[in-house]
């Protein structure tokens, strides 16, 4: 597949065609890594992959029961009220 390297403000680009997106398993948004081969002459595109969890995909009875045993055994101490909470 073909494209054309364009000027985007001060930087250029290029558009990567749908099935190769598609094929790489990218969206829109995804980190990507850019680097030159070896001899200078091919752009070498790899996908990033975060090793972080996800925010928002995490439910509390799976990350309680990957807690250690003794981790919930004393309580916690979260002092005296300040505001209209009841304790």
């Amino acid at each position: 597949m073909n494209t054309t390297l364009q000027r985007w403000g001060n930087s250029q680009g290029i558009r990567i065609p749908k099935p190769v997106v598609e094929s790489m398993g990218l969206e829109v948004g995804a980190e990507i890594q850019v680097e030159l081969s070896e001899d200078a002459r091919s752009i070498v595109i790899t996908p990033l992959v975060d090793e972080r969890p996800v925010r928002g995909r995490h439910n509390i009875e799976n990350l309680i029961a990957e807690s250690a045993p003794d981790a919930f055994a004393d309580g916690y101490d979260w002092g005296a009220p300040e505001g209209k909470e009841v304790w």
